[in-house]
């Protein structure tokens, strides 16, 4: 089959299962790592990969995806294979829409407790702040994502974390993953610490995946070190 057959197959599919999610909430598809990621109100709560659907599961909700022997989403990189904390969903989601909306609020659920709350009498930074203003992104990181064109949370939002880090990577190539972190811990409120623990392994494989993208389409506009793994540090540029 060709690729731009399985291509618009698999989007074809990701449209599907949005539709069946509509007696939840209206969720968003995002292209990434090879398959999609389904967001609710900016969060991650499920990814689809190879056309079978996985949701987000922490300590709480995990017990209730294990009884019924639903697996976790495993994946192989650099020889290794790893899991993330999304396990495949029953079969039953595909055909009853009651069914889907429960179990796509166990996973949303999971996905709110895992995002920092903001604390008592702080006021969120509006759409239109400036990146500095965000939680996690001091000067430094702010600058940096100038460099690449983002001066806003809209510019942040818009491209979302993975896209906007690579973007900034192109042009400041001291840029470590502790930055990925920032950025996401920004747009979900949550401190970058926590992002780095519950969310490395899918953002660097929806890293790997944009990379694999910007190579392709234009190698000159891939960033910098896209063929390796990008440095790491001890703490984001500003702690």
């Amino acid at each position: 089959m060709a690729t731009s057959t399985i291509r618009q197959s698999r989007h074809a599919h990701a449209q599907h299962v949005v539709d069946l999610m509509r007696d939840f909430a209206p969720v968003q598809a995002r292209a990434m790592f090879g398959g999609f990621g389904l967001f609710r109100d900016g969060l991650m709560f499920g990814l689809l990969a190879d056309e079978v659907l996985y949701l987000k599961v922490d300590a709480q909700s995990v017990d209730d995806f294990e009884a019924r022997g639903l697996g976790p989403f495993r994946y192989a990189s650099k020889g290794k294979v790893g899991a993330l904390r999304y396990h495949q969903a029953p079969a039953e989601v595909y055909e009853d829409a009651q069914a889907m909306a429960l179990w796509c609020d166990k996973a949303w659920a999971c996905a709110v407790r895992a995002r920092k709350p903001t604390p008592a009498g702080a006021t969120r930074v509006r759409p239109s702040g400036r990146t500095g203003t965000l939680p996690n992104l001091g000067p430094r990181s702010a600058d940096m994502l100038a460099q690449a064109g983002i001066h806003s949370e809209d510019d942040l939002r818009r491209m979302g974390s993975v896209m906007a880090y690579a973007r900034t990577r192109a042009v400041c190539p001291q840029a470590s993953l502790n930055l990925l972190w920032a950025i996401e811990g920004a747009l979900s409120g949550r401190p970058w610490q926590v992002v780095a623990e519950q969310d490395r392994a899918s953002l660097l494989m929806a890293l790997e995946d944009v990379q694999r993208h910007l190579a392709v389409s234009s190698p000159a506009a891939a960033p910098a070190g896209a063929t390796g793994r990008a440095r790491t540090g001890r703490g984001p540029s500003d702690p």
